[in-house]
């Protein structure tokens, strides 16, 4: 009985040799296989390295990032110049005398994001042309404002 335990043992003691040489045969072949990966991925054509090459992935973001804050400023301050720019434009053509002729007088409303600006009136007669100029704050003027001014005032934020 204790031949054939003996002989038991040895048979486990084998399978287990066995299976602990082939789990250290396919280590082996694991860290080959991940040397080789190592140096394929740390050692490129040109000699450059990963981790020189990750750098300079991040180095490039870093000025992207930047440059997007850049450009993000610039794009809200031109946003602020646009508001101040001439946006709504009306223009009102009228015949101010009784006397004939055709409708050369006019009041012309430029006007910014915020309804600011200037309605520019030309008044056109047979002997001289006037011109007159008022301002125009949030859509109401700084002095009275004849009929064919609101006008010009109230097509600039209906056309535009």
């Amino acid at each position: 009985m204790t031949t054939l335990f003996a002989t038991q043992s040895s048979l486990l003691i084998l399978i287990i040799a066995l299976l602990a040489l082939g789990i250290s045969v396919y280590s082996l072949f694991l860290i080959v296989k991940s040397n080789k990966l190592k140096t394929l991925f740390l050692t490129g054509k040109t000699g450059q390295d990963l981790e020189s090459a990750i750098k300079s992935l991040i180095d490039g973001q870093e000025s992207l990032n930047h440059r997007h804050q850049l450009t993000t400023q610039q794009l809200g301050e031109l946003g602020r110049q646009l508001n101040l720019a001439t946006q709504k434009v009306g223009l009102v053509r009228f015949n101010p005398f009784d006397d004939g002729g055709g409708n050369f007088s006019f009041s012309l409303a430029l006007l910014d994001a915020s309804q600011n600006g200037v309605v520019i009136t030309s008044m056109h007669g047979r002997q001289q042309n006037r011109i007159y100029t008022k301002k125009i704050i949030r859509g109401q003027g700084e002095n009275q404002l004849t009929d064919e001014e609101q006008e010009a005032i109230i097509q600039a934020n209906t056309i535009n």
